[in-house]
Parts: structure tokens; C-alpha cells; sequence
């Protein structure tokens, strides 16, 4: 006798479906439990900091020595570059390490160009001599040739027009006398120094000019004196600016004699002198042409 079941609901169709299907291989039940994580990308490495154009400013005007410029830029930079959030501190300090070299050149620069120089026109004779206006002595060597160094130039006259506060009066050796210098004391005799004063302070006598004899021996008195007197007139017109024949004014000279030519003295002095104030003249011949 057969039976009837009673009618069933219909199974959803899926269900249905997964019945159907074989049953799953050993391994697959776990690759049907897997779900794909979230990929994400490595980290990379961290950004290079911007170059701080402040210090890089600093460094080019470091360059041609601006200092002014360069310097206050500089410590600026080092400021903004110190949480090294900016590259760039390194340019800042070069820039200090250049505005300091230009500054030792400058220095070093400045020190040659303050150096002395010392004209040898202005040099001490070879030692302190015994110098006469106009020698009486009689000497009878024989008969030798002076020369005389060339004439100098004409147009160029050396020595210090008085200018300024009065110069204070100085004793000094009559080698040390240069041309312009005006001095008293000249009548004094067997005395290797004379006062130097200020031209506008009373003065007997002022310097035209200075040269030195040569000559192995001591040509004699009249051969100096020839010399010197040939040679001082010609000073005297270069530096009063007009002939001694035609010049209210007068020239001398001093000479070495035998004796302070034994120890090399060579030293011919020429002066000029106002024959009206001969120990009270107040005003520098120099080109008065009179």
C-alpha cells in the first residue's frame, strides 16, 4: 500500500544548485574561506628638505666682499636653517669664512701701502765733518779733476715751502740739512751743528740745494771751492728763480777741507742769504724772483 507524503515547500533554487554539486576536494574548503586583505605601497623615503635661498643670497654677496650685505643675510640663514626644516646652513657659514679672508687682504693691503719710504736724498752723510764757509788754508796736493754729479733739473725744485703752524726751532748736524730747510748759527764756527728753524721765523741763511764731490784724493782748496761756487750759483738761480747777477740776494756754500775728507766726506751745501737782514730774515727765498 503505498503512501503519499504530504506536499513540501519548494527549496530555494541555490540550495538546490549547491546539492547538486559534487562534494568539494580536500584543501578547497579552506581556499573558499579566504578574502583578499588591503595592499598598501612600501613607505618611501622622506622628502629632501627645501635649499634655503636666504643663506645661498649670503654666499654670492660673500663673493665680490660684500660685506654689508652678505653678513646679516648669513645669520639670518643660520636662524632658518637650525630646526633643519631648510637646507643651506653650510653656504651661511662659508659666507663668514670669505667676508673674513677679504678682510685680512684688506688689512695686509692697507699695512704695505702705510710702509715708509725713505728718499736717499734725505740720508745722512758718512759721518759729522768739519765744513767752512770760505777756507784760508793752503794746500799743494797734486793737481786732480772734480766731477761733480749731473746738474739737476730745472724745472723741479725739491724741498717744504713753510705752511701751516711755525715749526719748532731743532738742533741738528749739518749733514742733515735738506733743501728749503732755513737755519741760523752759521757764523758759529769749529760747530758740526746749526739751529733749523720755520722760514718765517728770523733765519740767516736757507738751503738751495746739496751734492757730494768725487774724488779719490783731496783735489785741494781752490778745486772745491771752484766746484762749489760753479755748481751753488747755478742752485741759487734754480730756486730764487732769477740769475744771482740780476737777484738782491746772495748765495754761499760750505765745503768738506782735508780733514773730513780723509773720513769720506764729499758733502758741498749751497744756501742763499738776504744781504739787507742777514741775521733777521723772516720770508722764504724761494722764487721771489728779486
Amino acid at each position: 500500500m503505498s503512501s503519499v507524503l504530504p506536499n513540501q515547500p519548494d527549496e530555494p533554487a541555490d540550495r538546490q544548485a549547491a546539492q547538486a554539486l559534487p562534494p568539494p576536494l580536500p584543501g578547497q574548503a579552506e581556499a573558499a574561506d579566504w578574502t583578499p586583505r588591503d595592499w598598501r605601497p612600501p613607505p618611501s623615503a622622506p622628502a629632501k628638505p627645501p635649499l634655503d635661498k636666504v643663506s645661498l643670497i649670503a654666499l654670492i654677496a660673500a663673493i665680490p666682499s660684500l660685506g654689508l650685505v652678505s653678513i646679516p643675510l648669513g645669520i639670518w640663514g643660520v636662524i632658518r636653517t637650525k630646526n633643519k626644516q631648510r637646507r643651506g646652513r653650510i653656504l651661511a657659514v662659508i659666507s663668514f669664512v670669505l667676508i673674513g679672508l677679504w678682510a685680512v687682504i684688506g688689512t695686509l693691503v692697507g699695512m704695505t701701502g702705510r710702509l715708509p719710504v725713505t728718499s736717499s736724498t734725505d740720508q745722512a752723510a758718512a759721518a759729522p765733518s768739519s765744513i767752512v764757509a770760505q777756507t784760508t788754508a793752503t794746500v799743494s796736493p797734486a793737481p786732480a779733476t772734480v766731477s761733480p754729479t749731473p746738474s739737476p733739473s730745472k724745472t723741479k725744485i725739491p724741498g717744504r715751502q713753510p705752511h701751516g703752524p711755525l715749526r719748532k726751532a731743532k738742533k741738528v748736524y749739518w749733514d742733515q740739512l735738506t733743501t728749503g730747510d732755513c737755519f741760523k748759527g752759521w757764523t758759529e764756527k769749529g760747530s758740526y751743528t746749526i739751529t733749523r728753524v720755520d722760514c718765517r721765523s728770523p733765519h740767516e741763511e736757507e738751503v738751495t740745494g746739496k751734492f757730494n764731490l768725487s774724488a779719490s784724493r783731496y783735489p785741494g782748496d781752490n778745486a772745491v771751492d771752484k766746484a762749489g761756487d760753479a755748481r751753488c750759483k747755478k742752485y741759487f738761480t734754480r730756486y730764487v728763480g732769477i740769475d744771482w747777477d740780476s737777484s738782491a740776494y746772495n748765495y754761499d756754500y760750505a765745503t768738506p777741507d782735508s780733514d773730513s775728507w780723509r773720513y769720506g766726506d764729499r758733502l758741498v751745501i749751497c744756501v742763499a742769504d738776504d744781504p739787507n737782514h742777514p741775521e733777521g730774515n723772516r720770508i722764504s727765498l724761494r722764487k721771489v724772483k728779486q
